[in-house]
């Protein structure tokens, strides 16, 4: 019954993606692809914990559900549930819905696989498959930024894949197995073992969204649709810290020099990624921003396993706790910008709508008595298990605290529901999962309290613990108040300005200077051979490319390519895998 409740959740958005395009069901498909996902929640609820091992997929493929591989199927199946109820309402009038699901269908499958896959092989093949399919989500609207924003996507996603690919070879090739229990154990003692984790940590790194390699997120988010956008940043960045938490040799050896780099990168990226993030106009890359930010704090919480693994058993907690409540939280404010987007005539309409959005937003800066105040105090805990980072980082864990503040009242400021929205009226259907997941900022911490699945201290209500936490948020939203009212003080910020992407946009502009300057070499001052090479190459090679490239892009906005291309793909993958027998 397990088994079949495993092969349910990932056969069904396969099976609706590839039927996507069927005129006679096109209906009956359209009703059923927002709970694509509910066969991942009943796995859930009703499967526990096992392991299949299919002998005849993949190498002798491992998927089951683990403690905690039990958590991210959690939260990942009810984003992806919350958003396909949502995207069903909000892109119901879009031309472009066809193909919308279908992208959206084929990356919920590679997500909900790789938090269920147990063998590198079977987790690489669902990591693909979620991140290129990604793309189609990103440029759904086919705007010149958000075809820029694909590129930069794609180009990173790439780089990431071939450096997640180099590791896990590498990893492999020291033990014979493929499992990540044994590959992981394997790893501790392995004399390429630096070598590895670096090749690891910048692969994932990548979907994480860790300083420098953070830049496709901030132009991701704002290019792709709202509920895109919401399991972008609740669901798929989470798998990159999945994959991390699956390989490193976490709680088995000290790592200092990989602790030391995680601890520098992600204190680093906490707090400079809230401050370009306060200088962006548009709300959703003020929340790309966030996500960065908040990232960092992980990417810190992993560098203290690394560093001290006496404490990995705690850290690890923390790790679960932290990605439960951001996935929660930013998935309720992505949804929310679509929410406070839409008209609302009346006055008690539009308080709701605030409500909910302070709420959402206030809990990423850790306000008492919400999933974000606990995973603050957990941090803490967690922080000062690193011998000779411990005070360092009291002091700078706090000032991360400020610049969650200021950044998300700079999304506040930027996403208030107003009278008049940009597009239709509210529906039930876009209002239930964005309050769900609103209140469950809240609900998660009392769940959390009653049942006593996390350490009583995280959970506190003690007068002191609430005020040590309470006071810097409210000075530093006093600050922002008088920085509102005041309008030369509110001139300052806004005359800054860091375009979408930071560090992409300089990359941009080097590579097409470049490119200019490659294309203004002069043909005689090459070899004779050299020359005809060029030339065939520029003259040949790269239009037949294009047009080759143009064709495949074409041919996919066409639903029924696109489902059968899917089929087709399945298809390859079952006979390779028989073969490889």
């Amino acid at each position: 019954m397990k088994e079949l409740g495993l092969w349910a959740m990932l056969a069904v958005p396969l099976i609706l993606a590839t039927f996507q395009g069927a005129v006679g069901g096109r209906r009956m498909i359209d009703w059923l692809t927002p709970w694509a996902a509910l066969p991942a929640l009943l796995l859930l609820v009703f499967g526990g914990t096992f392991t299949v091992d299919v002998s005849w997929l993949l190498l002798e493929a491992r998927l089951g559900v683990d403690p905690v591989g039990r958590v991210f199927l959690g939260l990942t199946a009810g984003l992806w549930l919350a958003a396909g109820i949502f995207a069903g309402s909000y892109l119901a009038h879009d031309v472009d819905r066809g193909r919308f699901q279908v992208f959206f269908l084929l990356t919920m499958a590679g997500n909900l696989g790789a938090t269920v896959a147990q063998d590198c092989v079977s987790f690489l093949t669902c990591f693909t498959l979620m991140s290129v399919a990604a793309y189609g989500l990103i440029v759904h609207d086919r705007q010149p930024a958000s075809l820029r924003a694909g590129r930069v996507y794609l180009v990173m996603t790439i780089a990431g894949e071939m450096l997640l690919f180099a590791g896990m070879i590498l990893l492999a090739q020291e033990t014979r197995w493929l499992d990540f229990e044994r590959l992981s154990a394997r790893l501790a003692e392995s004399p390429r073992r630096d070598v590895i984790v670096g090749l690891l940590l910048a692969g994932f790194g990548i979907k994480l969204g860790m300083m420098p390699l953070h830049g496709w997120l901030p132009l991701a988010h704002p290019a792709a649709p709202t509920p895109a956008s919401a399991v972008l940043s609740g669901a798929i960045i989470k798998t990159g810290l999945l994959g991390l938490l699956r390989t490193l040799p976490l709680g088995a050896v000290a790592l200092d020099g990989w602790g030391s780099v995680c601890l520098l990168a992600g204190i680093t990226t906490s707090l400079l990624a809230a401050l370009i993030g306060i200088t962006q106009r548009n709300p959703k890359t003020v929340l790309a921003y966030s996500s960065i930010s908040q990232m960092g704090l992980v990417t810190m919480a992993l560098g203290a396993a690394l560093a001290a693994p006496a404490a990995w058993p705690t850290i690890s907690i923390v790790l679960l706790l932290w990605a439960v409540h951001h996935a929660i939280a930013k998935a309720a404010l992505f949804l929310g910008v679509g929410v406070a987007g839409a008209k609302m005539p009346t006055a008690g309409m539009r308080a709701l709508v605030a409500a909910g959005l302070l709420l959402a937003a206030l809990a990423l800066a850790g306000l008492p008595m919400t999933m974000g105040f606990s995973a603050k105090a957990a941090l803490k805990e967690s922080a000062s298990a690193v011998e000779g980072w411990a005070a360092g980082l009291a002091g700078l864990l706090p000032l991360t605290g400020v610049t969650t503040t200021i950044l998300v009242s700079r999304f506040l400021w930027l996403v208030w529901p107003m009278r008049r929205g940009g597009h239709g009226a509210l529906t039930a259907a876009m209002v239930i999962p964005w309050a769900v997941l609103s209140a469950g900022v809240v609900a998660g911490f009392f769940v959390l309290r009653w049942h006593g699945l996390v350490n009583a201290a995280w959970l506190s209500l003690d007068p002191a613990a609430v005020w040590a936490s309470v006071w810097l948020m409210l000075a530093t939203a006093i600050v922002v108040l008088l920085v509102i009212v005041r309008p030369r003080l509110a001139a300052v910020p806004a005359r800054i300005t860091i375009p979408e992407g930071d560090l992409v946009v300089p990359l941009i502009a080097v590579a097409q200077w470049c490119r200019r300057e490659w294309n203004q070499i002069a043909v005689v001052r090459l070899p004779r051979g050299f020359q005809a090479l060029r030339e065939t190459w520029f003259d040949k090679a790269v239009p037949a490319i294009r047009r080759w490239l143009d064709r495949l892009t074409h041919s996919l906005e066409s639903d029924v390519s696109a489902g059968l291309l899917i089929a087709l793909l399945v298809v390859t993958l079952f006979l390779v895998s028989l073969g490889c027998r």
